[in-house]
């Protein structure tokens, strides 16, 4: 099942939201109190987790007229959820049969749209409509259909604020749902059959005793015992270990931060097993999650991030995170991350709005979590949305072109390892802010910075700042003879010769009092050397020495 659409009208904060769910991951950040709560709660409203709650504990998801209503709306407006779902005969097969049964005909076997609107008046009186792909249930069967939504478990749950978990057992022992494919569940259900008779066997005694017990009352009974049927029905809770040194630990004692991100990843596999499972009655889940980093250390939450990403894409299982973290923001599709703010009234913060995030507003969730203008994001799109974990940063696109080519000439010692991709971050002043840039160091697993010779003494300090070591974090390219401090300065001086003389127009440019003319000249001459060098078949691993460091350093970061 996968949460495509969403439009809520007069629910606390959200006096009239609309938010569209993009792909399988989406990110909601905003300030506190924007709204991010309130919209999974409109979720939860509907989608429930009923399988994984029944253990000790139940949250109350329940909401009443009176509570909820947006409180300065002082007429009586309806609370309306409007749901846009895709149900896949497939993955919801269970879903897809059921709203089949009253649709008076088989459904197309593609994904189906289901619309389902819930509306709730004064005096908690609701009424719901639903749609399929168009078509407009009865009331009776619409209200069957939202029957069958809500008691079904359709979104697991986490709050990762919040001292409890949604499912645990004695002693606060963290329990979780182990789901069983169809051949471990016959595996299991015979295993089960010998545990019984063995049980039997040994509950002798306490069946005489408790027999013994009973004859005192004047009505006669006889005493069996057995294991609770329907226990190993496809699932079982189950308690988490983790091994640290060759030492066992319960869940539960691990450090806050561990406890949350294994308990997120339990209930992704748990998702994915579902879906996986053939099984005709199965719905696959959506993950929701309140503030994944909490606990993490910024290099924690960025690797978590990247692997709820990653995870979300693999397996296909919608997660949709609040967060204020930059690092969990979608870094895929810019479309993904949902920024919300609120509204000012006459100096009163009112209803909750959708900041438009596109292609050309795509910094602005990014900017709102670490508090930095758009321009200055503005030259890391390309940094920001790599889906390379091994990254080369260079000052521009020339400077990619001069690694592409050498990598592409085959010559040992000057390739670099697959994984590797070559990020241009736009020019050395988008270095100079150690906010941003310890964000996008830290979006990575690994990474090495370049940067021309001649502004190493302005970036030198920044790099410290953020933690990198010259030659394994950041390389200064160019050579130390006057005018070569720059990544042209390492290319052969006959091609150098060449170009120069050849454009000596050009070269004397480079003298001018104009300060355009400058620029200009300097420009041009950078891309006839270019594409000189690159049509040069005669380089050799001699020539090209002065750019063997960064290949050296990106080979050992990768072995790392």
């Amino acid at each position: 099942m996968k949460l495509e659409r969403l439009h809520v009208v007069n629910f606390r904060t959200l006096e009239d939201v609309e938010v569209e769910f993009r792909g399988y991951y989406t990110a909601i950040s905003g300030q506190n109190n924007a709204g991010k709560t309130s919209l999974l709660r409109a979720i939860r409203q509907t989608f429930r987790d009923n399988f994984r709650d029944i253990f000790f504990y139940r949250r109350d998801d329940d909401i009443t007229y009176r509570d909820n209503k947006t409180q300065w709306d002082k007429n009586s407006n309806d609370i309306v959820f409007d749901y846009e779902i895709g149900v896949s005969p497939d993955e919801d097969s269970g879903l897809f049969k059921f709203i089949e049964k009253f649709n008076e005909g088989s459904l197309p076997k593609a994904v189906a749209k289901l619309r389902v609107k819930v509306t709730y008046k004064t005096g908690d009186e609701s009424s719901c409509q639903i749609w399929v792909n168009g078509k407009e249930f009865t009331n009776y069967d619409s209200k069957e259909v939202l029957q069958k939504l809500k008691s079904s478990s359709l979104a697991f749950m986490h709050d990762s604020a919040q001292s409890f978990a949604p499912v645990f057992g004695p002693g606060g022992r963290y329990l979780h749902e182990l789901t069983f494919a169809d051949d471990e569940l016959k595996q299991v259900t015979d295993a089960l059959a010998k545990v019984k008779a063995k049980v039997k066997k040994a509950a002798q005694a306490h069946k005489a005793e408790l027999s013994e017990l009973l004859g005192h009352l004047e009505e006669k009974y006889e005493v069996e015992f057995s294991l609770p049927e329907g226990m190993f029905s496809g699932s079982i809770p189950f308690e988490v270990n983790l091994k640290d040194k060759n030492v066992d630990i319960p869940l539960s004692d691990w450090g806050s931060g561990t406890r949350n991100r294994t308990q997120i990843l339990m209930s992704i596999l748990h998702a994915s097993r579902i879906k996986k499972k053939s099984d005709e009655n199965k719905i696959t889940p959506i993950i929701l999650i309140e503030e994944p980093e909490s606990f993490l250390h910024p290099s924690a939450q960025a690797e978590f991030g990247r692997v709820l990403i990653d995870l979300a894409n693999e397996l296909q299982v919608q997660t949709i995170v609040t967060t204020h973290s930059p690092y969990m923001l979608c870094q895929t599709d810019v479309k993904s991350n949902i920024l919300l703010s609120r509204k000012i009234s006459y100096g009163k913060t009112k209803e909750t709005e959708v900041v438009a995030v596109d292609e050309n507003t795509w910094m602005e969730p990014f900017g709102n979590i670490l508090g930095l203008n758009n321009s200055e994001f503005a030259p890391w799109k390309d940094v920001i949305f790599s889906d390379k974990h091994c990254v080369l940063l260079v000052e521009g696109t020339l400077d990619k072109q001069y690694y592409e080519h050498i990598d592409g000439l085959g010559i040992t010692g000057l390739t670099f390892p697959p994984e590797v991709e070559i990020v241009p971050y736009e020019g050395k002043d988008a270095l100079k802010n150690p906010i941003l840039l310890k964000f996008i160091i830290e979006k990575f697993n690994k990474v090495l910075v370049t940067f021309d010779l001649d502004v190493k003494s302005e970036l030198e300090r920044v790099m410290q700042q953020v933690g990198l070591q010259e030659g394994s974090g950041y390389i200064a390219v160019g050579s130390s003879k006057p005018g070569k401090q720059c990544i042209e300065g390492l290319v052969p001086d006959r091609i150098l010769a060449k170009v120069h003389g050849a454009n000596t127009s050009l070269v004397m440019a480079l003298t001018s009092a104009d300060t355009k003319e400058r620029k200009g000249a300097k420009s041009s001459l950078k891309h006839k050397v270019l594409t000189e060098f690159k049509a040069d078949s005669a380089v050799s691993a001699d020539e090209l020495k002065g750019f063997a460091p960064v290949f050296k350093a990106l080979t050992r970061l990768s072995s790392q």
